[in-house]
């Protein structure tokens, strides 16, 4: 039991599920913010929702990478279960289906509770989850992977907390949801980073690949720098509140993160780092609109 409750988690990679709880929270939390009626209950359900739907599309995408060839021995391995025989490929393909399957009844629930904009929402989630994964049409086989992931999960779980409340979209909330948004990116293009050998070799076509060496370095520093502008900027127009500047705290770190990118090769500490430094920078964030009533 134990053994196959690690096997799971390593398949998860429950490491970066600040990606998904993070935009969530913001988007409940801004509509409490402005004055919307919360429920913690549709919160919750909200939170667990996001984390399904992001451990569905986890699973499909080591599914259908592996399948494609793209992770390999020697190459690119995703989480490393299919790659090194720990799990098979139907298992993990049973374990997405079950997970989206799973969000999809919290999202018929909170439609009954708010309506059926949030249905049509998560449905998107879904279909985008797995055109993001499967076949060479995906985005991320043409250099759009970052901006599929920024569309789907940055906006569209933000827009998703929020609608969890209200049962309306919200421009304020996507607003309030762009920086923590740029930095789970950045975890997809840091990703991209420290595979572009295995990736070039698998005949995928990622951002980095776009620049020299140099300037995808430059790119990650823009990224990085890009949230914390963007966040002074609109607690000073009073978009946020000011308790929001919290997340500030995390500049030392990013700043250790962004030399170690620039001064050496891109490891998979540097995509751990950018998880853990998204997850901070999120909490903070999250924490400046919950204690904002």
């Amino acid at each position: 039991m134990r053994n196959g409750v690690k096997l799971w988690a390593k398949a998860v990679r429950p490491y970066a599920y600040s990606a998904s709880l993070v935009p969530v929270a913001i988007g409940g939390l801004h509509a409490r913010a402005a004055g919307a009626e919360f429920s913690g209950l549709r919160f919750g359900v909200s939170l667990v929702a996001g984390v399904l739907m992001h451990t569905a599309a986890n699973l499909w995408n080591d599914y259908f990478d592996y399948k494609s060839g793209v992770d390999r021995v020697g190459g690119g391995e995703g989480s490393g279960v299919l790659v090194h025989g720990e799990m098979t490929p139907a298992r993990c393909f049973r374990g997405a289906t079950v997970c989206a399957a799973l969000a999809a009844v919290a999202g018929l629930w909170l439609a009954g509770e708010v309506g059926g904009g949030i249905l049509l929402l998560g449905l998107a989630g879904i279909v985008g989850a797995l055109a993001y994964s499967a076949g060479p049409l995906s985005p991320k086989h043409h250099a759009l992977g970052e901006v599929w992931l920024f569309l789907l999960m940055g906006a569209g779980m933000t827009v998703g907390g929020h609608m969890a409340q209200t049962g309306r979209f919200s421009w304020g909330a996507l607003a309030a949801g762009i920086p923590a948004a740029l930095l789970m990116t950045l975890l997809l293009y840091t990703n991209n980073l420290r595979d572009l050998r295995s990736d070039r070799e698998a005949g995928l076509r990622t951002l980095p690949m776009l620049f020299k060496p140099a300037g995808a370095r430059g790119l990650a520093g823009i990224f990085l720098a890009v949230p914390y502008l963007l966040t002074a900027w609109m607690a000073g127009m009073r978009h946020l509140p000011l308790a929001t500047l919290a997340a500030g705290l995390t500049l030392p770190w990013a700043a250790r993160w962004v030399r170690g990118v620039w001064t050496g090769p891109v490891e998979e500490k540097h995509v751990v780092g950018m998880a853990m430094l998204h997850l901070a920078f999120g909490a903070l964030f999250v924490a400046g609109l919950a204690i904002n009533r």
